[in-house]
């Protein structure tokens, strides 16, 4: 096996250290922190870069984020075994972060198929660095070394550091800045290039210790006592804990991955699933069958060690898909549905954007890439003329609102503050501290909780807001349901047969009409707001523009030329200044009735210039209704508690985790066993990202708490079975 370097001498007494560990751990530490601030800056402005920016609903943005945030985790399998055959550890993490640094530059660019390059760039850099960097660390110490859980908790506070100063820094670029998002994303490959650098310069000071115990002595070693851990030689020499059950293990684990796999091909067949969750169903097929051969490589206690790995990990997937909410729906109820303003009152949202003004000629001729990365960090004008004269200090208007993305690094700076005191209650207890299994359960049981206090924030914003109809609400494809929830038509043309016709319910069902009175629950989000008044435009205008739309995608790429349709009649009330699109791109000749674009009409453009098209009198209903219910946002303390809580479990699971595979997992499949252990997020961020999807049309309140109740059911299985799990690693603790 290559490990793309040259191992240090067996004994770690004349390498260099500082505090008691290897020089080499803090080149790992300072990497990693900056892969991290790379990860961290860039998740925490994805979603709101898709709704807000792209203008795409939260169901659709979600899927995005699920298939990213989920393959993040999936490439890890791949990267490490590329690593323990081929490449090496080194040389895959120098690959991962080259190709990382080069997808967050991408993402300074906002034209879609840039946008998806970015993130496979993203996806795959992340799968050959994330689980060398794990394995590395553990390397740097010979087999038993009492100073490894150490240098992981070490190495998770580098983790840390990097996930607290990136969305600070982004996030507050992405608000305050010309490039907007762009310069959050920018800032986040410049990280990932000072991480690559770091490690690159500290090559000399990582130092990997070779195994002392060859391998012909595993066939001579005796076993030990049950209560002590068991070294690799011993474990694979001592009865499985399962008996007879150990032996099929494998052949159980086959069968069960090939039936997820021919399912999977099935449903996918007749329609039941799509691609992509049909891929994952396969792809937990797929990993069902490499744990067997895993398995099968080794019997009794090595065999139990593996499947204890795969258990635990079981359980850790409800946690991942509560936790990972943090950058999708609460990332969403943070933009939304929470007061950021500090100390002073909020301002009331804008309705009419107004016609920016065109570029001219020679500014459009100088708006290369590196004119416009030259300008994207520069301080917008309407915040630094704010700054300037605000007589309460330069900083004030810059932090108010607080920057969306900045509740991503109150779970980061928990961690630095708790991580210390929960390693003195685990000291304390000693011998009586809870077991690895059980550690993990009462993991998920603070997960539980956290999720249970999104409840109760979710029931304080739920506020009615009551406003008298003048006219009928059902105009264009706004209609009204049954149960009197407002809803929105949807025609979907089918070839040869007649349209698909869905009705989707407004601002997650929060909206109904009662005796001629609107009753509006809970904040209206502006993108919500749009999409309504959209939907109210008369359905002949609707139907030409998703055919103007169709019509400029010949436009990507190409410059000086148009597309246009000619309304049958121009609305009623038509006005681009609710657009806010230059005129260059989107104009409307009254005399001729065309509507014409310069540029590709994406998702962005088209509700925009429904809003322009809208019914007026749904206009200023809506836009009344918004800005009347920005009184009902909540107290950011409610984040805050949950995430305190949140923290609290992920230090009771998530570092616990990385330092019990390293312990547990045979040293040939180090690597991709430690790969396999990060697939557990994937399928913890497949589940969150496909929760996700129901937000749209789930009340806050049934979806916080549909969640709780999953992940403590979680806790309470795990609990009861933890003896079994803790038997499994045969003395591992």
């Amino acid at each position: 096996m290559s490990t793309g370097s040259t191992p240090a001498a067996p004994t770690p007494l004349h390498a260099r250290t500082f505090l008691g560990h290897p020089l080499g751990l803090y080149v790992l530490f300072f990497t990693e922190m900056w892969e991290r601030f790379s990860y961290y800056g860039m998740r925490g402005l994805l979603m709101l870069y898709m709704i807000n920016y792209f203008r795409w609903v939260p169901s659709d943005a979600s899927t995005v984020y699920k298939i990213y945030t989920t393959l993040v985790y999936v490439t890890p399998i791949l990267g490490g075994f590329l690593a323990d055959r081929y490449l090496g550890n080194r040389m895959a993490v120098i690959i991962g972060a080259t190709l990382m640094a080069i997808g967050h530059f991408l993402m300074a660019f906002e034209d879609y198929p840039i946008f998806l390059t970015a993130l496979g760039f993203l996806i795959i850099g992340n799968g050959f660095f994330k689980p060398n960097m794990s394995t590395i660390v553990g390397r740097l110490y010979p087999a038993n070394d009492p100073r490894r859980d150490g240098a992981y908790t070490i190495f998770y506070m580098g983790i840390n550091l990097g996930a607290f100063l990136s969305p600070l820094v982004c996030g507050w670029l992405a608000e305050n800045t010309l490039g907007s998002y762009h310069s959050g994303f920018t800032m986040a490959g410049i990280g990932m290039v000072i991480g690559l650098v770091t490690y690159l310069l500290g090559q000399p000071l990582i130092k990997e210790i070779v195994d002392s115990v060859p391998p012909a002595e595993i066939a001579n070693s005796a076993p030990t006592p049950t209560n002590t851990a068991l070294s690799e030689a011993e474990a694979a020499k001592t009865p499985s804990v399962l008996g007879g059950l150990s032996k099929i293990m494998p052949t159980l684990l086959f069968g069960a991955g090939g039936l997820m796999v021919l399912t999977a091909v099935i449903l996918l067949s007749n329609g039941t699933l799509n691609f992509f969750n049909a891929v994952m169903l396969a792809l937990g097929g797929i990993s069902s069958g490499i744990i067997a051969w895993l398995a099968s490589k080794y019997e009794g206690g090595l065999r139990d060690r593996i499947l204890a790995i795969v258990g635990l990990g079981i359980f850790v997937i409800f946690f991942w898909a509560a936790f990972e909410q943090a950058g999708n729906v609460l990332n969403i109820w943070a933009d939304k549905h929470t007061l950021r303003y500090m100390n002073e009152d909020e301002k009331a949202p804008t309705v009419r954007q107004g016609i920016p003004s065109d570029p001219t000629e020679k500014e459009r001729e100088q708006s290369t890439v590196m004119e416009r990365l030259s300008k994207m960090f520069v301080l917008k004008e309407t915040k630094a003329e704010v700054a300037q004269n605000d007589d309460k200090g330069f900083l004030h208007p810059l932090v108010n609102p607080i920057p969306t993305a900045w509740f991503q690094s109150i779970n980061a700076v928990l961690i630095v503050l708790i991580a210390p005191i929960m390693a003195w209650l685990w000291l304390r207890l000693g011998s009586k501290q809870p077991s690895i299994p059980m550690k993990m359960a009462i993991g998920l049981g603070f997960m539980s909780a956290s999720t249970a206090v999104m409840i109760s924030a979710a029931r304080s914003e739920g506020q009615p807001y009551r406003i008298e109809l003048k006219s009928s609400i059902e105009q264009g494809t706004l209609k009204v349901g049954s149960t009197g929830q407002l809803m929105i038509e949807k025609e979907t043309p089918v070839e040869g047969q007649a349209p698909i016709i869905e009705r989707h319910a407004a601002n997650q069902g929060r909206i109904t009409i009662e005796d001629k009175m609107l009753v509006s629950v809970g904040v209206l989000p502006d993108i919500e707001r749009d999409r309504i008044i959209a939907a109210s435009a008369p359905k002949a205008f609707q139907t030409k523009l998703a055919e103007l739309a169709e019509l400029s995608k010949k436009l990507e790429g190409k410059k000086n030329e148009t597309r246009s349709v000619t309304l049958d009649a121009i609305p009623e009330g038509f006005d681009l200044g609710y657009a806010g699109l230059p005129n260059k791109h989107v104009r409307l000749n009254v005399a001729t009735k065309e509507l014409i674009t310069e540029i590709p009409l994406q998702t962005k453009e088209q509700v925009l210039i429904g809003v322009a098209a809208g019914n007026p009198e749904i206009r200023e209903l809506f836009s009344k209704v918004m800005v009347e219910s920005t009184k009902f946002r909540v107290s950011p303390m409610w984040l805050v508690l949950a995430y305190l809580l949140a923290t609290v479990g992920e230090l009771c699971l998530s570092p616990i985790g990385l330092s019990m595979v390293n312990k547990l997992a045979p040293r040939q499949y180090s690597t991709m066993l430690m790969g396999i252990w990060m697939l557990t997020s994937a399928f913890g961020n497949f589940v969150a990202g496909s929760a996700g999807e129901f937000w749209d049309v789930t009340d806050p309140v049934q979806f916080f708490l549909m969640i709780s109740v999953v992940v403590g059911i979680s806790s309470l299985v795990l609990l009861v079975t933890s003896k079994l799990m803790n038997r499994l690693m045969h003395g591992v603790s």
